[in-house]
């Protein structure tokens, strides 16, 4: 799970913003709070909303992160990685560099197999050598965990100088391997193509983040994609139907079937009609549904983390609650998976409480800053957040004229 994310010169986030998910001791018990096995105090929400105005920045929030784990991940061999890492557009933004840096739990095997998920901090400063809007060399990256909540140094690189690694990572200080890390790759990354297993391990947890964030829209999964997922799994094929049979659309059942024209096709059994209707025939909402749930199927089976930009597109308020209940019950998620995700229609304010929601905006000069419900002053518990949001009092109203 994600405890927080600081981030500074990121496409529309100039000023360092930072986004803490983790809640005060004094906030009583919810069913939505998880404690982390990491610090038995230690709590963060399963959902957390993003919610602001068109053009905020809640999607540059969402890339922050995506972009960093995917750095991680495929750097390595991949000369285009830090190319996603856009400076805010001003001649002095350009000279600086980009900071990114993320605190989470793990189960990484570090000191055994039996060992508990551990908290870790992930940082990585990308410079760039002249005024430049793309990074162009890694400047600082390091990765701690944090026993009893004391950083300790497992992994760090300044520059071009020698790279440290703690002694249980699993690759001695003078190895060769060390010295070929590419100025434009992560430590991460390349460690892990080349064979060093302890950062392999770290590196396919990363991966395993669900995700449809992408530079510009949303990732969506081709037709074809899509059919093939759900033709091989028959277990998430069963869950939405289950899932669909809930949201009152007059689904009974979604299977994948061959047609007259030989090929392939999602099909939904609609009560009181004698033939199924295809995908292709299904409203907007319906749609939107089947893209997005094997991300979010996949992050509630396995317990991990989906990082879901536009979230609510197309869809009606109850769909939008539905789906994030899905991360908030005990029942549907009884392994802690945690949704991270942008929204764009206010519905959820009506059922999300104030440690759940962000609110993501820009100031005069077009810089985007955010901060969570529960820092603004005089906020109850039984707030009508949507109420509050519309008058202007939580922040990210937006301004016309």
């Amino acid at each position: 799970m994600i405890h927080w994310i600081r981030v500074s010169n990121y496409r529309s986030i100039r000023d360092e913003v930072t986004l803490d998910f983790r809640v005060p001791g004094t906030t009583p018990e919810r069913p939505w709070l998880r404690r982390t096995t990491a610090r038995a105090n230690l709590r963060v929400p399963t959902v957390i909303a993003l919610i602001g105005p068109n053009g905020s920045g809640k999607s540059a929030c969402l890339r922050a992160l995506a972009d960093t784990l995917r750095f991680a991940v495929q750097s390595y061999g991949d000369g285009g990685s830090l190319g996603a890492f856009i400076a805010f557009a001003t001649e002095d933004s350009l000279r600086k560099p980009t900071r990114v840096e993320m605190g989470f739990d793990a189960p990484w095997p570090l000191s055994g197999p039996d060992e508990p998920k551990r908290e870790f901090r992930y940082s990585l400063e990308l410079r760039r050598g002249t005024p430049d809007v793309a990074a162009r060399a890694v400047g600082y990256e390091a990765l701690h965990d944090l026993p009893r909540g004391r950083p300790r140094r497992l992994m760090e690189r300044r520059g071009d100088g020698p790279i440290y690694v703690a002694r249980e990572m699993g690759i001695r200080p003078s190895d060769d391997r060390l010295a070929s890390i590419p100025a434009n790759a992560s430590v991460l990354s390349t460690l892990c193509r080349m064979g060093v297993e302890t950062f392999s391990a770290m590196v396919d947890d990363f991966a395993r983040v669900e995700s449809n964030v992408a530079a510009i829209e949303p990732i969506r999964l081709p037709d074809n994609a899509l059919i093939d997922y759900y033709r091989e799994a028959r277990g998430a094929r069963k869950r939405i139907s289950d899932r669909l049979g809930r949201f009152d659309l007059g689904i009974e059942n979604m299977d994948v079937a061959r047609l007259g024209n030989g090929n392939w096709h999602l099909t939904f059994a609609h009560s009181g009609l004698g033939m199924p209707v295809t995908f292709e025939a299904e409203s907007a909402g319906t749609r939107h549904v089947v893209q997005v749930f094997p991300a979010l199927d996949t992050a509630l089976e396995t317990g991990g983390l989906a990082v879901m930009d536009a979230l609510d597109n197309d869809l009606h308020a109850d769909l939008v609650d539905e789906i994030l209940g899905w991360f908030r019950r005990e029942d549907t998620n009884p392994r802690n998976a945690q949704l991270i995700c942008s929204l764009h229609g206010l519905s959820a304010l009506d059922d999300l409480e104030k440690e759940e929601v962000f609110i993501v905006e820009k100031d005069r000069e077009g810089a985007t800053r955010a901060h969570g419900v529960r820092d603004v002053e005089g906020i109850r518990r039984s707030s009508d957040l949507r109420k509050l949001y519309r008058s202007g009092a939580l922040g990210g109203l937006p301004a016309f004229g």
